[in-house]
């Protein structure tokens, strides 16, 4: 007798180990497949992890499997040592991080979507086999159902809804031939109307040379880490590309992380463009059965290279050579909204250890944790200073705001930025301006009593659209705008602060002959939506391209001679200790989108904080002063990458009940008496309310990560059973903000 160690497909901690079922002689398993098996009275889906001649388990206790669901595994062996250090390293169920390494619906089988069945042989045949093994229900049922849908083609997976089989079943009837069981062919292809011209490889500079002759002497290894610390414009893309090239002579897979999908029409345009076909994609745009497509062309080996968010760092390839994260500085990569939440950049770290691949980090504003370890030694450190072909940085002026409001200007523009959009325009060459707020007015309140119009689910502003109604970004609540002050009654109700709406506004009446696109998530709502903008943009179909932070990251277009950034300051001012970081990072990725093509580029930076050192440090172009003055106040604050954060957030329809769970569970992490960490007492999340519920944090602070995530596992198990059932607890370990 055989054993199956099966993970049950369940979000629950009582179940969140292995289970051992037997494996009837007619089934054949392997560690990675899916089955169903009987689990307390009901069917469940599951994953095998392990295949085992003996069990520790009382045999008459042992239920055996059900039926497969899938003919050969879709996790190797490598993934599922990659899901066991997933689950000890973000405290998550060991099937939360299956679904992540599987992602496609766990439902429906990737062969289910094109394997298709019929008769091999004559009805005769058939009929004498059913008479000759009337054991053999399961085979017999599907020949039935296979005589009664005549000579057609079947799909396999309504044959098995039919019959209740499985693919061993069918498997077997194809091994004594009596079916055929085969694909056809329906791949659904996103990018098949595109049309991408070939793309050469380019004469490399000398540092970018440097650059990639280091990265192949990693891949010849099969072992390496790199942070590439490229300036805007250094052409880290073109190192990509070889590197790929390289990768694939050599017979091996690549991946290539984007931080959003506001990036991948470009990426995808150059990375098809070298490599055509011989390229996936997947990001969270595309359809079910897209994904589906995507998925399986990189199982079946069709591919040598894939383009994606952060999902993407699970793409099931088997041998995998190189892994590059672009723009790894952007907090997207991190995980946030759901378990197990996981930073891609360390889970593709991981999978490289694992699988005997190259990982290489690239950024212009690297990120403060990963220069810091370029710094100590545990990444090799490749610098590219210049521009190609010597291309002169963009030269940067800072405005001071409190100067312009002193000097009369209530506009939200300056005088310099309004004069040097003027004469771009005159010049027909393209701007960008830079606003990290959508709508048209960011707040509403009344003049007379102060009253603010909020969110009755979220406590926050309301921001006013230019359609007249006021909407919560957080939860999707609109109403239309009132016509008095529903506090007072008086009609004194006024608009403050600006989103990208009023800016397209006043930039319209300003220059009403340009031709302007706004680009932020009210815009690109809809499939395609972004790539229509994006495409419009670099075909020179606009002047003016108005957006937020989706227009930073690494968009490259050449005509874009003015960047002006209307206000600096919105990161800024975040509560959190990463806010100059965010605010270094935000103002030098706008700024590089200037002086791409044969122009040097300018930037105007609109600023109430014309002295704070992160502005500075990026008008000047300087990484290093800037990661200097960071790195010396994360130090004195014992902030990372001194220490690892970690938050309990509890969350409920009565704040009074969330802040008391919250009190007790800081008393039981308090009774640890734990000298390595360091617990802030509860406070309120800054949306404190969101959704109709109340939010309260606990912050966690430790230089020893094992200690912190062993104190946070045993805390979570003592208070969830102390816990009403309407205040729910999550937790997040280095986490991205505390919003």
């Amino acid at each position: 007798m055989r054993y199956a160690e099966v993970i049950i497909d369940i979000n629950s901690s009582n179940v969140d180990k292995i289970y051992d079922y037997a494996v009837p002689d007619d089934i054949d398993v392997k560690p990675g497949i899916r089955v169903v098996v009987d689990f307390n009275k009901r069917l469940v889906e599951g994953f095998i992890v392990g295949v085992k001649e003996k069990s520790d388990v009382d045999s008459s206790r042992i239920k055996s499997i059900m039926r497969i669901i899938d003919s050969k595994p879709v996790l190797t062996e490598k993934q599922l040592v990659l899901a066991y250090w997933m689950k000890e390293r973000y405290l998550c169920h060991l099937v939360e991080a299956l679904r992540c390494i599987m992602p496609v619906d766990v439902k429906k089988s990737m062969e289910m979507a094109h394997m298709v069945v019929e008769l091999k042989v004559s009805i005769a045949e058939i009929e004498q086999f059913i008479f000759s093994n009337k054991k053999n229900t399961r085979q017999i049922a599907v020949l039935k159902e296979l005589l009664n849908r005549g000579d057609n083609p079947v799909k396999a997976s309504e044959l098995i809804k039919a019959t209740g089989s499985d693919y061993g079943v069918l498997k077997r009837l194809k091994e004594k031939g009596l079916i055929d069981v085969y694909y056809i062919d329906t791949e659904k292809n996103p990018y098949s109307s595109c049309n991408y011209g070939r793309t050469e490889r380019l004469e490399l500079t000398a540092e970018q040379r440097k650059a990639l002759d280091e990265i192949k002497k990693g891949m010849d290894a099969s072992k390496g880490k790199y942070l590439i610390h490229g300036v805007t414009g250094s052409g880290k893309t073109e190192i990509f590309l070889q590197a790929i090239e390289y990768n694939i002579k050599k017979g091996k897979d690549a991946i290539v992380l984007v931080p959003e999908i506001s990036l991948t029409p470009q990426t995808i345009e150059r990375f098809k463009g070298r490599f055509g076909d011989n390229v996936a994609v997947l990001h969270s745009r595309l359809s079910d059965g897209e994904r589906i497509d995507q998925w399986k062309r990189i199982m079946d080996g069709k591919v040598k290279v894939v383009v994606g968010v952060r999902s993407a760092v699970f793409a099931p390839f088997k041998n995998l050579g190189l892994v590059i994260v672009d723009e790894e500085h952007e907090s997207t990569y991190k995980q946030s909204d759901m378990r197990p939440k996981y930073d891609a950049r360390e889970v593709a770290e991981r999978r490289c250890e694992l699988e005997g691949a190259v990982l290489v980090l690239a950024s212009a504003t690297p990120s403060i944790l990963n220069y810091y370890r370029a710094v100590e030694g545990h990444l090799n450190l490749l610098r590219l200073k210049k521009r190609v072909n010597n291309k002169k940085l963009p030269y940067v002026h800072i405005v001071d705001m409190r100067q312009e409001l002193m000097s009369g200007n209530r506009s939200i523009f300056s005088k310099e930025l309004y004069d040097e959009m003027k004469n771009t325009l005159a010049r027909k060459e393209q701007l960008i301006l830079f606003l990290n707020r959508r709508g048209f007015y960011t707040f509403v309140s009344c003049r007379l009593c102060g009253y603010v119009m909020k969110c009755p689910h979220c406590n926050i502003s309301l921001t006013f659209h230019a359609d007249g109604t006021l909407q919560c970004h957080y939860c999707g609540y609109s109403i239309y705008m009132p016509k008095s002050c529903p506090a007072c009654g008086q009609n004194s109700i006024r608009y403050f602060g600006m989103g990208t709406e009023r800016v397209e506004k006043e930039v319209k009446a300003l220059f009403p002959d340009a031709r302007i696109l706004r680009m932020d998530v009210d815009t690109t709502r809809k499939k395609g939506s972004f790539e229509k903008i994006y495409t419009a943009f670099k075909n020179r179909e606009a002047d003016i391209l108005i957006g937020t932070q989706m227009i930073s990251k690494g968009l490259d277009f050449p005509g874009v001679s003015l960047v002006g950034i209307i206000t600096a300051d919105t990161a800024l001012n975040f509560p959190e200790y990463n806010a100059s970081e965010r605010t270094f990072q935000l103002i030098t990725q706008v700024a590089g989108r200037a002086g791409r093509g044969n122009r040097q580029g300018k930037v105007i930076i609109q600023t109430y904080y014309p002295d704070h050192y992160a502005i500075l440090c990026a008008k000047n172009h300087d990484y290093e002063g800037f990661y200097r003055r960071e790195i010396t106040f994360r130090e004195k604050s014992d902030y990372p990458p001194f220490s690892e954060l970690a938050v309990f957030t509890l969350s409920g329809f009565d704040d009074k009940i969330v802040k008391e769970k919250s009190m007790l569970l800081y008393d039981i992490i308090e009774t640890y008496n734990e000298p390595d960490i360091q617990v802030f007492k509860p406070m309120p999340a800054m949306l404190h309310k969101l959704r109709d519920k109340y939010r309260w944090n606990i912050v966690l602070k430790s230089k020893n990560g094992d200690i912190l995530r062993y104190t946070i596992n045993r805390s979570y198990d003592k208070i969830k059973s102390m816990l009403d059932k309407d205040v729910l607890i999550s937790y997040d370990i280095n986490y991205i903000t505390l919003i």
